[in-house]
């Protein structure tokens, strides 16, 4: 029975353990997948057995993990190894978590003292990421140390609570398994070996590297080098990553050729003479990013070389999502060279604000510079916002010195300049320039002491620009060989859109002029406004072409209209009692209205009247008319009339300025008694009215009167009394005693006399007497030649009129 009893029970454990082995799959399935997917592991596909030596060998396992797919073949297990023959990892994006903002935590691996060793003979990573699948190899030499080879060469040591070991990585590898369209990856090479240890938290990386970028664009090689040590930490929780860089050594390296990039212009062969072609990259000792925000202490870029460049840029912080919008850091730049004494920026950016201060200082300005100078001195500040995407805010100051500077055959001495820019939120823009000038010069003129400010405004928003200008000008002389003005002084008021339209008030050595203009494209139409003002500010002109002129008294103004681009004008002009003074000549109250044109270089002036009330040259002459013009820039004087002597003179015509002439002097009516009594002293005394013509000769700037005449209209009557030299000639030659007795008191019946003037001022007179001496009652007939010199007569006529005498002294002691 007991037999029977174990027969029985050996058949169920038989029986038993043949189905356990049968259905093996799913009671394992039913046993292993829960406790699995308590870890968040999904088992998919098991399939072992058991052989003859009581290994157990799997032909496939699959497994996933958050996405993540793991597929095992090939596995033999027993109380010593695991062998892989291979296995495929699947790395997928990982799916959206409640737990991705759990805290990473510190590692505490339950690591048993005793188990078997695993080797995996070909690990295959698949990923979109990369350009082709990863294959490795993993060996347990030793009990949670392992090897890997393939496409990786590593090393690792797993403890209870870090992972550490070290790796060996290269351009190539990269190359072949990055998935990038990026081409400039083709010019990157570098290989490190790095240490690596990992606590649960925070990943740790440390060692050697040496990268080359060597990269060619168009003629240009660029080859930038570095070596060293580079350290790196991430930290999981707070996903700060920190890179050490300042053991590492940066170079950048430029061939020649690369200067041909610069684009061909008349400062491309400046520009490329400082552009240094050899640079060091000095990194800081940490770089962090965490959380996308980046934040570098330091960076420090410096030539090799005489061309002395050194850019630091310090305190950088930016968030990697957002660059320009969160970018703060601070910008230095020192720059000197052999053509360029020194170059100074600083700036502070703060996202799309910046702020900061410049200097520049050259000896000369370069070649390609459409000018020369030296002692140049540029500096000034700056404070801008939303300058990306924008229009910017903000201010830019500018301040320019020059010891001297030569540019469109202009020279300037000491020229200082300030410039500021500014613009607020409501894009209203302004302008202010402020420049002095010691000296300058164009050409033959040269001015002094300048100085000078402009305003500009303008809202910058839609629609069409217009800005309204301001400007003050002064300068204290401009000096010609031919003019000198002073005290120029100019406010300009204006309008800029699609034209300028500007109007501008001036006084030029006190002389006022109100000029408009409109300038544009087409045309640059102008008028010039001379408002009614005295004559005297125009003695500082005269004097410098004719300085025994002044103007005494009077009035002028005028309007003139043209265009400058056509080079044509027209004008009116006035003068009102105005009254000049030539050395001892003076002429009072002339009036004329005139009006004219100028165009292509020909002045023109219509046929204009004028008067002169009196004219006081030792004979005071009244009442002058006649008539005046120019036609193509010559002035023709004719028709002038005028009082003299009690009687009446004419002139037909006198041209200004032509050399050979002659003009045609008529008197009427003139008193013999005003004539004679020219010397009051001569004791001779006569009546009766004159007539003449005088033709004056103007040759060369000489003046002469030949074949004139003089002669009587009517009777008239001579008396000598107490004339020195008419008794001298009766005592001394009594024999003509009875004949020129006659003539001390005769009744003039003809009188008829040549007059001839020679340039020296000696006159002839040949004269021709008829008459009847009642008291002899005898009739007269003498002939008589007379030389004087005129010139010295009215000399002293002129120095004897009380009237000159006291207007010379009032202007000429004022110096007006």
């Amino acid at each position: 029975m007991f037999k029977r009893i174990g027969l029985i029970v050996g058949a169920v454990l038989l029986s038993t353990l043949l189905l356990g082995y049968v259905f093996r799959l799913p009671l394992l399935q039913w046993v292993i997948a829960p406790e699995l997917e308590k870890a968040g592991v999904t088992l998919n596909c098991l399939d072992f057995s058991i052989t003859s030596s009581l290994n157990i060998h799997a032909d496939r396992v699959c497994l996933n993990y958050q996405n993540q797919q793991l597929q095992l073949t090939g596995i033999t297990a027993n109380t010593k190894r695991v062998d892989i023959e291979n296995a495929v990892l699947t790395v997928n994006p990982l799916p959206e978590s409640d737990n991705a903002n759990q805290l990473a935590k510190n590692l505490d691996l339950a690591l048993p003292l005793n188990r078997p060793l695993i080797n995996i003979k070909q690990l295959v990573v698949k990923s979109d990421e990369l350009n082709k699948p990863l294959k490795i190899s993993i060996l347990e030499p030793e009990l949670n140390k392992f090897n890997v080879s393939g496409d990786i060469n590593a090393s690792a040591i797993l403890t209870a609570n870090k992972v550490s070991g070290q790796f060996e990585i290269n351009d190539t590898f990269l190359k072949q398994v990055i998935n990038t369209k990026n081409t400039l990856i083709a010019d990157f090479n570098f290989n490190t070996q790095q240490a690596f240890s990992f606590d649960g938290i925070e990943l740790e990386l440390n060692g050697d590297i040496r990268s080359q970028f060597a990269h060619t664009y168009e003629q240009c090689k660029v080859n930038v080098l570095t070596t060293g040590k580079l350290a790196t930490r991430f930290n999981l929780n707070s996903q700060a990553l920190i890179f050490n860089t300042d053991l590492l050594n940066n170079k950048i390296n430029l061939t020649p050729s690369c200067t041909e990039l610069i684009p061909p212009s008349e400062y491309a062969g400046f520009i490329s003479k400082q552009v240094p072609l050899n640079w060091q990259l000095k990194l800081p000792q940490s770089i962090s990013l965490e959380a996308s925000e980046l934040s570098v202490p330091v960076i420090n870029l410096v030539s090799v070389g005489d061309k002395q460049f050194d850019i630091l840029i310090t305190d950088t912080t930016l968030n990697i999502k957002s660059p320009l919008e969160y970018l703060h850091t601070t910008l230095s730049a020192q720059i000197n060279t052999p053509n360029i004494n020194n170059i100074s920026v600083n700036a502070q950016l703060a996202g799309t604000a910046i702020k900061g201060d410049y200097v520049v200082m050259l000896e000369s300005l370069p070649e390609f510079a459409p000018a020369t100078a030296n002692g140049l001195s540029l500096s000034g500040h700056f404070n801008i916002s939303e300058f990306i995407d924008s229009k910017p805010i903000g201010l830019i100051n500018a301040k320019l010195t020059l010891n001297n500077v030569d540019a469109f055959d202009i020279s300037a001495v000491q020229y200082q300049g300030d410039l500021t820019a500014k613009m607020d939120k409501q894009l209203n823009a302004e302008v202010a320039l402020t420049q002095q000038l010691k000296s300058a010069e164009y050409k033959e003129f040269k001015a002094t002491d300048i100085s000078n400010t402009l305003t500009a405004n303008a809202n910058l928003g839609v629609g069409e620009l217009f800005a309204d200008l301001t400007a003050k000008t002064n300068i204290k002389a401009v000096n010609s060989p031919d003019i000198k003005l002073n005290n120029i002084k100019v406010e300009s008021t204006g309008l800029q859109s699609r034209a300028l339209k500007a109007t501008h008030h001036a006084f030029i050595n006190d002389v006022e002029l109100v000029i408009n203009h409109h300038m544009s494209s087409q045309a640059h139409p102008f008028e010039v406004i001379i408002p009614e003002q005295s004559t005297l500010p125009l003695n500082a002109f005269i004097r410098q072409f004719e300085p025994l002129a002044q103007l005494t008294k009077g009035e002028f103004n005028g309007y003139i209209s043209g265009d400058v681009n056509l080079q044509s004008a027209s004008f009116n002009m006035g003068i009102s009692h105005a009254s000049a003074l030539y050395n001892d000549y003076l002429a009072s109250d002339l009036n004329s209205v005139f009006s004219g044109e100028y165009n292509s270089g020909e002045l023109n002036v219509k046929p204009t009247t004028f008067n002169l009330n009196e004219f006081r040259a030792g004979a005071v002459v009244k009442a002058i008319e006649g008539q005046w013009q120019v036609n193509n820039n010559t002035a023709l004087i004719n028709d002038v009339k005028g009082s003299v002597f009690g009687g009446e003179f004419s002139l037909d015509s006198y041209t200004v300025g032509k050399p050979n002439q002659v003009a045609n002097v008529k008197f009427e009516n003139i008193d013999a008694s005003k004539l004679v009594t020219l010397d009051d002293k001569s004791g001779i005394v006569l009546t009766g009215r004159l007539a003449g013509s005088l033709p004056v000769h103007f040759d060369s700037g000489k003046i002469e009167i030949i074949d004139g005449s003089l002669f009587s209209q009517g009777t008239g009557n001579l008396k000598i009394t107490n004339n020195a030299a008419f008794d001298s000639v009766m005592q001394q030659q009594q024999e003509l005693q009875p004949v020129l007795g006659l003539l001390t008191n005769l009744d003039i019946q003809k009188l008829n006399s040549s007059v001839a003037l020679k340039n020296d001022g000696w006159l002839k007179l040949g004269v021709n007497l008829q008459g009847y001496n009642k008291a002899e009652q005898q009739q007269v007939n003498f002939n008589y030649n007379h030389e004087e010199n005129v010139f010295t007569l009215l000399r002293a006529l002129r120095l004897s009129d009380e009237i000159t005498q006291k207007v010379e002294q009032q202007y000429s002691q004022k110096g007006n």
